[in-house]
């Protein structure tokens, strides 16, 4: 049986077979081949053929290297090394860990290198604000 990306199955175990399609289109495939791998999972059966995304077949794991620089933030070094590991085109690199980050959200939702991470920092800028307005309330206080 095809292995399809966890956000495609999901889908699937919703109930929500036009999302998973979706899903399937958003990798560029195709409707009729996206429809005929899903028909092909829920039967428990192997597609007619192996649907890819971007030359990479779907459920093959990317390449250590390329996996571990998307892991570290460094979407460009991936699409570097995939180029280099697997002799596919910038645009088919480009696309092929796009798809990957789009199927592996949590490896999308990490920052990239320079990027700058919410901390919560503006909680502090609240409650040092009230406490300037305490402060200056009570000297006015004492003074008038």
């Amino acid at each position: 049986m095809a292995t399809l990306p966890q956000p495609v199955i999901e889908a699937l175990g919703k109930g929500n077979l036009m999302e998973a399609i979706k899903l399937m289109r958003g990798s560029g495939m195709g409707l009729k081949e996206a429809k005929q791998a899903l028909d092909a999972y829920a039967a428990g059966k192997p597609p007619p053929h192996a649907p890819t995304f971007s030359g990479v077949p779907m459920g093959q794991p990317l390449p250590p290297q390329v996996a571990q620089a998307l892991q570290q933030g460094n979407k460009i070094e991936a699409i570097r090394l995939m180029r280099e590991q697997t002799g596919l085109g910038l645009k088919e690199s480009k696309d092929a860990v796009e798809a990957h980050r789009q199927f592996h959200p949590r490896i999308a939702n990490e920052l990239s290198p320079g990027q700058v991470g919410d901390t919560g920092s503006g909680i502090w800028w609240v409650i040092g604000l009230v406490l300037v307005c305490v402060v200056g309330y009570l000297v006015l206080r004492r003074l008038g």
